[in-house]
């Protein structure tokens, strides 16, 4: 069986020697495979002293690395594709734990397309930004496996996930043009839409090594942070048109245009005329954002 262990990363040489160090000592071999994002600090330089494969390109996000790495792991057989980002540090028997239930799915009826592993943030605490998107109903195959304490998931996010060989002949690449924000949501839904299961294992853990436990707020967010509202409120209104329909996403737009404002102006104690700005562009954009779906090749 193999397993690639991918990560994308940029300019944040530190944390991604703690990943690689982490993944090294896993209690399954896995092989690495880290998409350098075009980064301008020392990473390049290091990662060419490590045993590791690199694939370097231009930054184009961690959607565009997510589509390059899955796509070459899938190509070069990987049966598992265990994707995260640079400032994830999994515990040393993480990929063990997901691959523990996974084979146990594959006793039952169920065809799983990804397992994730409980994210925590420095303080032991759930990660407020990686909290799976639980689904109230689980498949009946799945019954047998309740003593495992695993819950079905509708989507997920990037944050030491692993993904099915099937799941990416199935269901394809994450979409590039995303940049950043959603991508994974989108990704992970398409494939649980598709009919495959996505199980969240609370014993695999691994640390999510931000400054802060926050989920992203356009009311407070940092102006600093405003270009990922942006590509979020647009990514977020494509998936919305997507799985909710047209008077679904219309609606939403014309929240966006004439509610959203109000709420910054109300809610945000500066840079409000910065992030009414942004969220306007985001809401146009998403108007004609319309990306094809990609398959490996």
């Amino acid at each position: 069986m193999k397993i690639v262990a991918l990560i994308v990363t940029h300019n944040r040489l530190q944390l991604l020697q703690e990943a690689i160090a982490a993944l090294q000592k896993q209690t399954l071999p896995v092989e690495i495979l880290v998409v350098n994002n075009g980064s301008t600090d020392q990473t390049a330089q290091w990662l060419s002293t490590q045993p590791v494969q690199v694939i370097t390109q231009q930054n184009e996000g961690a959607s565009g690395g997510f589509f390059t790495g899955i796509n070459q792991a899938y190509l070069q057989g990987a049966d598992w594709i265990w994707a995260m980002d640079d400032d994830t540090i999994p515990s040393p028997t993480a990929v063990e734990k997901l691959l523990r239930v996974a084979e146990k799915c594959q006793q039952t009826s169920a065809q799983v397309g990804f397992l994730v592993s409980q994210a925590n943030w420095i303080d032991g605490n759930s990660h407020l930004m990686n909290i799976p998107d639980f689904k109230t109903t689980s498949l009946s195959s799945l019954l047998p496996l309740s003593a495992m304490n695993i819950r079905e998931v509708q989507s997920a996010s990037f944050v030491s996930l692993l993904i099915a060989r099937q799941a990416v002949a199935t269901c394809g690449l994450p979409i590039r043009e995303f940049f950043i924000w959603a991508d994974d949501t989108e990704y992970t839904t398409r494939i649980t839409r598709a009919g495959l299961a996505g199980i969240y294992v609370p014993e695999s853990v691994v640390l999510h090594k931000t400054a802060f436990n926050y989920s992203a707020d356009l009311y407070e967010a940092k102006p600093s942070e405003a270009i990922k509202h942006f590509y979020g409120i647009r990514n977020k209104l494509y998936c919305r048109r997507k799985w909710k329909g047209e008077f679904s996403f219309w609606r939403n737009i014309l929240k966006h245009l004439f509610i959203f404002p109000i709420r910054i102006i109300r809610k945000r104690r500066d840079h409000r005329w910065k992030f009414i700005v942004i969220n306007w562009k985001a809401t146009l954009a998403a108007i004609f954002f319309n990306p094809s779906i990609q398959m490996p090749a």
